[in-house]
């Protein structure tokens, strides 16, 4: 009991959680409190194997190992390594003679010259030049690049905290003094603002084209509504000179004769007129018109093929055969005398009514005649007193 305690206490986070799953003690995720807890209660329940079962468990789970830590172990022979042989270089590269003097020493070395300013001021280039810290070697390039390099790369103009690695060669060079390309490198960040001032004007004689594009535009515009008033017009003389034809709003053209609706378009207004549906409708109204007042086209417009008999009031087809049927019928030939007085009777009561209207129309002139004529004697005989009061008036003014 004692081995399975203290092999409890021992125990890692992985191995409690192993034995939880495995002896079904509580869920896995448990805190390892919880965990232990329960493995003493299951030693309680189970004196006999419960110990064994604890120590196997925990036996088996042990077996796991770490995996971060042979990979810190391996990561640092590597650094030691390129550190070392980083100072290999820079100790190859550096000369014996050349000392190693700080950023501190540069400034101070600067202030002093130029408070001197004495023609050494030529050479603090070559100086700081000298003045190369091993760390810097690391970043600079072989000695073969170095000695190929030309003597002007070196720049004394920049601050005295960078420094920079010169080979041998150029500090003999006669040329190192006199370094007046390396002073004029911040035109070389001023040429980017040349690219842009350049690119500029371009964009501004892109926009200027662009504005002068805009009046073509814009004179196309009543070319357009020109060519519309025209073909609006061509529509509106072929629908006069049809008289079948009217119009449906103001994009539409309906025919009477079959109840046809079309597009406002001269080319599709013509090609209807010249189709064979409308020429043979057109000549079975002309056909009809014989057995006219009787009978007439129907007065709903929807109804194109059928006819309105004004005697029997009914709707027959626009057959010609049809018409004959209907007239030959019984019920027409009764109701024919008794429309026909009818008829005789609302034109005579409409020419009684027009005679009537006339003789009122005649009697109202002749009174408006006579009363105009009373008016003018009766406003000429009051206008000459009114004169004579006037000119009267005026002369006593």
């Amino acid at each position: 009991m004692s081995t399975a305690l203290k092999a409890l206490e021992g125990a890692s986070r992985r191995e409690l959680q192993a034995l939880a799953k495995e002896l079904q003690l509580c869920r896995g995720n448990a805190k390892s409190d919880v965990i232990v807890g329960h493995a003493m209660q299951f030693l309680e329940d189970h004196p006999k194997d419960g110990e064994q079962k604890v120590l196997g468990a925990l036996g088996g789970s042990g077996s796991s190992s770490p995996v971060a830590s042979p990979v810190a172990k391996k990561e640092t022979p590597k650094k030691e390594e390129k550190a070392t042989s980083v100072q290999t270089k820079g100790s190859k590269q550096q000369p014996e003679d050349e000392p190693t003097v700080t950023a501190k020493s540069v400034e101070t070395k600067a202030a002093t010259q130029e408070k001197k300013k004495t023609p050494t001021k030529k050479n603090s280039g070559a100086q700081a030049a000298k003045d190369v810290t091993p760390k810097d070697k690391k970043k600079a390039p072989s000695p073969v690049s170095t000695t190929k390099s030309t003597p002007t790369a070196a720049s004394p103009a920049k601050s005295p905290k960078s420094s920079v690695k010169v080979s041998p060669s150029t500090k003999k060079s006669p040329t190192s003094k006199k370094s007046p390309t390396s002073k004029k490198s911040p035109t070389s960040k001023s040429q980017p603002a040349a690219v842009d001032e350049k690119e500029a004007p371009a964009k501004k004689e892109d926009t200027s084209v662009s504005k002068k594009a805009v009046p073509v535009g814009k004179k196309a515009v009543p070319v357009g509504k020109k060519a519309e008033i025209k073909t609006r017009k061509a529509v509106e003389a072929l629908v006069k000179s049809v008289p079948d034809l009217t119009f449906v709003g103001d994009a539409r053209v309906r025919c009477s004769t079959t109840g046809h609706e079309m597009m406002a378009d001269v080319d599709v207004i013509k090609t209807y007129i010249s189709g064979k549906r409308y020429q043979k409708a057109r000549n079975l109204k002309l056909s009809f018109a014989k057995y006219a007042p009787m009978f007439v086209d129907h007065p709903d417009e929807s109804k194109a093929d059928m006819l309105w008999c004004n005697v029997t009031e009914s709707a027959i087809a626009r057959d010609e055969k049809r018409v004959k049927d209907h007239i030959a019928a019984p019920k027409y030939q009764k109701q024919l005398p008794i429309w026909k007085e009818q008829e005789a009777a609302k034109k005579k009561a409409e020419e009684e009514e027009a005679q009537r209207r006339a003789a009122r129309i005649a009697a109202a002139k002749k009174r408006r005649l006579e009363a105009a004529n009373e008016d003018g004697d009766d406003a000429a005989e009051s206008k000459r007193p009114a004169k004579r009061t006037r000119t009267s008036a005026a002369v006593s003014k």
